[in-house]
């Protein structure tokens, strides 16, 4: 049930996070999706959100895709943080997140699972490599197939990833504080495999929590299309799909940041709690089923349109981010 007082939204259950001096947000059990043009003040309200997150006491996680979050608690892959791929027995998690990255082919698929499947867990990088180095081959096919996996496999195990997928642990301080993984050190097209294996120790990680009412973590997600691209409604859930949709039932929330909603996958949208729109159109609220909205307020720079569920939108004002006090 939600009441206005004064411009601001109130909840009865959730945690109320203040965006300006007469603006205010519920966060519920749920998801949150904040989308904008670059210049339009996105970052910023993530910044002042976090703010909030922080004077509460909430721990919360950024996925940094471009290195904005610095005074955040910032952590470098490689230097600062370096965990395993794995810790539990979910081989075709780890297939999923190289199929996403390299596209791989369905007998590449099938051969990896093979080689997983003689190896246990914890899984580093390299220990990955050594399981797919040993598999026996059968013919010029599978020796061909067995090449193409090594060649992707060992240019991931150099550099930065290599440093930081071949720990012995997983992250599980990274959960428990403030901190924002600058992924901005990475090559463009490895921050969603990082980002991805991240979201899979953090539902580990919430799996062990328990389930909760409470939110007990947040993690934001910049550049969100990278993780959770627009899928068409009849293809099944994506990876990151799948873990989106599962981790509300653990207190987590999770703020998927963009430049549009047409990038985002639909059953994010329509499982977000709140959508915070810094340049609002009609076709944007139709996306998030809410039809009947008569009126879509003029958002000028530091404003934002905040639609929470049961679709009641209404026009906030955001506080410049200034550093958290």
């Amino acid at each position: 049930m939600y009441l206005r007082s004064k411009g601001m939204l109130l909840a009865e259950r959730g945690l109320r996070v203040r965006l300006g001096a007469l603006s205010a947000v519920s966060l519920k059990q749920g998801h949150i999706v904040v989308a904008g043009p670059t210049g339009s003040g996105k970052t910023n309200t993530v910044k002042v959100l976090l703010c909030g997150l922080k004077r509460r006491g909430i721990p919360f996680l950024v996925l940094d895709f471009h290195g904005e979050y610095g005074e955040f608690g910032r952590l470098e892959p490689g230097k600062d943080l370096s965990f395993n791929v794995l810790s539990t027995g979910d081989i075709e998690f780890v297939v999923d997140v190289f199929s996403t990255i390299f596209q791989i082919t369905e007998p590449q698929w099938y051969f990896l699972v093979k080689a997983l499947k003689k190896g246990s867990p914890p899984f580093r990088l390299s220990d990955i490599i050594a399981l797919v180095d040993e598999e026996p081959v059968r013919d010029w096919r599978e020796f061909e197939i067995k090449a193409a996996i090594l060649r992707r496999l060992t240019i991931l195990n150099e550099g930065v990833l290599g440093r930081t997928l071949n720990g012995d642990a997983p992250p599980e301080a990274l959960f428990r504080g403030a901190f924002a993984v600058d992924l901005s050190v990475l090559p463009l097209k490895y921050r969603g495999l990082l980002a991805l294996v991240l979201l899979k120790h953090l539902y580990d990680a919430a799996m062990a929590r328990g389930k909760s009412q409470e939110i007990a973590h947040v993690t934001v997600i910049e550049e969100a299309w990278q993780v959770l691209p627009y899928r068409a409604r009849w293809e099944a859930p994506s990876l990151a799909e799948r873990l989106f949709l599962e981790l509300r039932k653990f207190g987590e929330v999770v703020v998927a940041v963009a430049q549009r909603l047409d990038d985002l996958s639909e059953r994010v949208l329509r499982n977000a709690s709140l959508v915070v729109l810094h340049d609002a159109s009609r076709a944007d609220l139709q996306k998030l089923g809410c039809e009947d909205v008569e009126r879509i307020p003029k958002l000028g720079r530091g404003h934002a349109l905040v639609v929470s569920e049961g679709c009641l939108a209404r026009r906030v004002r955001v506080k410049l981010y200034r550093g958290c006090s």
